[in-house]
């Protein structure tokens, strides 16, 4: 399995690399920017990724941004939106609005809260039958 960790903070990235590391490869993004050129680089290699865990505030590009900049990439490449890669927002903010925008308009399987990410990952990604 492949999975795109998207966070400007590094200690983050690390934190679910690290986490991750079990269960597949983890490429790192720091950035909305690169993490959409590393999506569309390993999806036309043919490497797509079966997961991207995404930040959702970041400067530049936020995260709602990027997902939706993917999923339109995805869309064009006549990828079937059943078949698409599964969503998990990471987020410092757990408030209503951005955890609604991440399920509703970034159709996102998952929403972990940074604080918690070393009690609820993966039961999170048990639960959406990712692990």
């Amino acid at each position: 399995m492949r999975f795109l960790v998207v966070d400007d903070d590094e200690r983050v990235a690390l934190l679910l690399s690290k986490k991750l590391a079990a269960y597949g490869e983890c490429v790192l993004a720091g950035s909305g920017e690169d993490a959409l050129a590393r999506f569309a680089e390993c999806y036309d290699a043919g490497q797509p990724f079966q997961a991207v865990f995404m930040d959702i505030k970041m400067p530049g590009m936020d995260g709602h941004e990027v997902v939706r900049r993917m999923r339109e990439l995805e869309s064009r490449r006549g990828k079937n939106p059943l078949e698409s890669f599964k969503l998990v927002m990471i987020s410092a903010f757990s408030d209503p609005k951005n955890v609604c925008q991440s399920f509703f308009q970034g159709q996102a399987d998952a929403f972990v809260a940074k604080a918690d990410i070393k009690d609820s990952l993966v039961r999170e990604l048990k639960a959406i039958k990712l692990i």
